[in-house]
């Protein structure tokens, strides 16, 4: 049995209630669009289904943490007896991290020239509601979010939505570029799960404990195919 649950925003999963490409936030300021939309797999993320704004999707484990190991799934007693302590719901999704001043508004020019990142973003049940609280108003899926983060090593940030998704206007204006987006979202997107956690065995974890196995790692970030004028996505407005 899987140790994961797959669930979108504002609805409800039981598990809530009860270089790699995942971002560890440092101090400063960030653009970011959640593009785990409907339709990724894909290829074809959806903005809206019968009119209604998509919520991005997300994925959640209770994981456990030991030395020599990293972090793993709590798959029961036996798993809690290696890790010494009780399993915390741990929250990932998928975003884009738009190029920004150090002020933490867009840079055109950087825009312009195709850079973004893609990063999945592992993070606690606190921070999830906060997420859920702004979807209610201003859709995920049509809203980018500025995210301050005050605090790096406690991982404290404030979250503001923006009047718009660049994600969804590239969508609409720049569709080979959307492309070159979806395409670098899906491939990182879809082995979320192991930014969380390591679904192992007891033996697995015991192999690891010895020191015989390493770590994975992983790739981030991608550029357009060609540049273009900001100004004419844009127009209107920032």
């Amino acid at each position: 049995m899987s140790g994961f649950s797959d669930f979108s925003l504002g609805s409800t999963s039981p598990i809530l209630q009860g270089g790699k490409t995942r971002w560890k936030p440092q101090k400063g300021k960030y653009r970011v669009t959640f593009v785990a939309l409907p339709g990724l797999e894909d290829s074809a993320p959806k903005f809206e289904v019968d009119g209604m704004p998509t919520n991005p999707n997300f994925k959640a484990g209770k994981r456990l943490y030991a030395k020599d190991v990293g972090y793993f799934l709590d798959h029961g007693p036996e798993y809690q007896k290696i890790a010494g302590s009780p399993s915390k719901t741990s929250i990932a999704t998928t975003l884009i991290f738009w190029p920004t001043n150090p002020a933490g508004a867009l840079d055109k020019s950087r825009f312009s020239n195709g850079e973004f990142e893609v990063k999945t973003w592992v993070f606690s049940l606190d921070k999830y509601r906060q997420l859920e609280s702004i979807n209610t108003e201003f859709p995920l899926s049509h809203h980018d979010i500025n995210i301050e983060v005050t605090d790096a090593q406690f991982h404290k940030m404030t979250f503001s939505p923006c009047k718009e998704s660049l994600f969804k206007t590239l969508h609409e204006k720049k569709s080979d570029m959307f492309g070159t987006c979806v395409e670098t979202v899906k491939s990182i997107h879809a082995n979320i799960q192991n930014d969380i956690a390591q679904d192992l065995t007891l033996d697995q974890i015991r192999e690891k404990l010895s020191g015989n196995v390493g770590s994975p790692t992983g790739k981030s970030g991608g550029n357009f195919n060609s540049s273009f004028d900001a100004d004419e996505i844009l127009d209107g407005m920032l």
